[in-house]
């Protein structure tokens, strides 16, 4: 049952996105070069666009949800009908480098403005969306990202982990909203594996990573926040992991006022409602609830 009314849209008390990276083999090709050469990594990699994404598709289907796939160029042209049905599907396709490339480890912003243009000319040829949103590979952007995505067009980067809100850049990149993420809402950190040659934390249960991912957003929950849930198809594609990731979305459905919608939705709700609220939510709620005692008096 919903439980007043908040912030975010239609009166929801918190905002839930669920995005998915789907990096194919371009994570492990911007990894090391080399690894082009090794078929079992080549096999991780396409594990997510072959396999993870179609599940996570019907999985959203069946919730009716729409989510955000974060995917580089050089992956949606080499699997432009995953890239296509995305996009048919109504679900938004945001920026994430031209082959996996970390922005910071470029030569300068020439380089990084030629990719940037490169990957979002061909993601719009290709499935005819224009992308608005940018997630830096590897979470590693330069100084000159921001002011880049600015002049490009874009609506929002979701990358920073310096808040739980979203918030609106200022300077060279003014209006400019950064979604932020943090490292226990993102799937690789616990999934992502090789064996040879070694990377990883190990493979965690995947109930454990509930247990994380539910209580940070049973607290989001509580403040009237802000969740967003990083996932990458060729990890959390596996059947287990869908079966974890459906059991959350059930929790958070059965609230009655969890708005799930795309990333650059919130980046403009946040933008047009919500970026003058600074308010620690404690304040927030304390407010609504004077509120409503003086309605109650009259």
């Amino acid at each position: 049952m919903a439980k007043g009314k908040g912030r975010w849209r239609g009166g929801a008390r918190c905002a839930v996105c669920l995005t998915f990276d789907v990096d194919g083999e371009s994570l492990w090709i911007a990894r090391d070069p080399a690894l082009a050469e090794r078929p079992i990594h080549m096999s991780m990699g396409a594990y997510g666009p072959k396999v993870g994404v179609p599940r996570i598709l019907a999985m959203l289907d069946r919730h009716r949800l729409k989510a955000g796939f974060f995917i580089p160029a050089w992956t949606v042209e080499r699997y432009p009908d995953m890239a296509r049905e995305i996009a048919r599907r109504g679900h938004e396709i945001g920026h994430h480098g031209y082959l996996h490339e970390k922005p910071f480890m470029l030569s300068g912003p020439d380089e990084e403005e030629q990719l940037l243009v490169k990957a979002v000319t061909s993601i719009q040829e290709i499935t005819g969306a224009r992308t608005l949103g940018s997630r830096t590979p590897s979470a590693d952007p330069s100084k000159h990202t921001m002011r880049l995505l600015k002049k490009h067009g874009f609506v929002y980067h979701s990358n920073m982990m310096d808040s739980d809100d979203p918030y609106i850049y200022e300077g060279d990149a003014a209006g400019l909203v950064e979604l932020p993420t943090n490292w226990p809402l993102d799937d690789f950190i616990f999934f992502g594996f090789s064996g040879n040659p070694p990377m990883g934390n190990g493979i965690w249960s995947q109930q454990e990573v509930w247990e994380i991912w539910v209580e940070e957003f049973e607290g989001v929950y509580a403040d009237g926040g802000y969740y967003n849930l990083m996932m990458h198809p060729q990890v959390i594609g596996r059947h287990h992991r869908m079966r974890m990731v459906e059991r959350l979305v059930r929790r958070m459905k059965a609230k009655g006022d969890v708005w799930f919608t795309t990333p650059v939705e919130i980046a403009r709700y946040w933008a047009d409602h919500l970026a003058g609220d600074t308010r620690p939510r404690t304040a927030v709620k304390a407010a609504g609830a004077a509120r409503r005692a003086a309605r109650r008096r009259r």
